[in-house]
């Protein structure tokens, strides 16, 4: 059975990342510069994903995969 690829839509995750993110800060110009930055960096980091997992993940075995989706848990992105 061939796997499938991953491919995530990049507008919709960093919409969901933005959406999950506490951005209180009284200053509304800072609490969207805030936001902004986070919806870009989010964005960027799954179009990398995306253009990893189409040209390299075809070439991972199963435990490579969940290495990754170890290494991802542990990412800080605050």
């Amino acid at each position: 059975m061939a796997e499938k690829k991953i491919k995530i839509n990049p507008n919709e995750f960093a919409l969901a990342v933005i959406s999950g993110s506490k951005l209180d800060n009284p200053d509304d110009v800072r609490a969207s510069k805030d936001a902004l930055k986070r919806y870009l960096t989010a964005y960027m980091l799954i179009e990398e994903f995306n253009e990893l997992e189409a040209s390299q993940f075809k070439f991972f075995k199963k435990a490579d995969r969940e290495m990754l989706v170890k290494a991802f848990e542990g990412l800080r992105l605050d």
